[in-house]
């Protein structure tokens, strides 16, 4: 009986990652470009223009601050976050275009994104916080792959998402089955997931 429960826990444990896995890079293909957050470190480039060239010619580093802002030279605040790097490359372009550079040309680039983190407790390989990726998006069963997958005693048809105050219960065979990626359950920034024990 041992045998078998084991066997049978290995194949749920594979399985997950590998769907977990395979989410990710779907994911990576469908999902737009991760916008601008506060506290996301930017490089910020315009090219020919001494002031915007930083050291070595590399461009500035900008830390977006926590009103969602950047300091430019010749624009002052610039509002940024909530753009994708191409929507701030062509906003500041804009800018520059009114009244200071005829025909700027702009690069704007994530050089760290900001950690965020999800708490997963309960039955999972390795309880605590995981971070998310800054580039991308990831669901609940992608950040339980995360956390070492569902342990044995794991009840994996009570799976608890807690945001905002408010708890959601989940199985895994629906989130298994959702190949809608408008539909799927990603997470957010201190978010919990808690996976309940199964009783024997």
């Amino acid at each position: 009986m041992r045998k078998k429960f084991s066997l049978t826990y290995l194949a749920l444990l594979v399985g997950v990652v590998f769907f977990a896995s395979s989410d990710i890079f779907a994911q990576e293909e469908s999902t737009a470009e991760r916008k601008i957050k506060s506290l996301d470190m930017l490089l910020v480039h315009v090219f020919g223009e001494p002031e915007f060239s930083g050291p070595n010619n590399a461009g500035l580093q900008l830390r977006v601050s926590s009103a969602g802002a950047i300091s430019l030279y010749l624009l002052g605040t610039v509002k940024v976050e909530g753009k994708t790097p191409a929507a701030a490359e062509q906003h500041i372009r804009s800018l520059l275009m009114k009244d200071y550079i005829r025909d700027p040309h702009v690069l704007v680039q994530v050089k760290t994104y900001r950690e965020v983190n999800v708490t997963i407790m309960g039955q999972v390989g390795k309880p605590g916080l995981i971070s998310l990726p800054g580039e991308q998006r990831i669901d609940i069963l992608a950040g339980i792959a995360q956390a070492g997958g569902f342990t044995q005693l794991a009840k994996t048809s009570k799976i608890e998402l807690t945001r905002n105050g408010k708890t959601t219960l989940y199985q895994l065979e629906k989130l298994k089955k959702e190949t809608d990626l408008k539909k799927k359950i990603y997470l957010q920034a201190n978010d919990l997931i808690y996976v309940h024990e199964s009783a024997f």
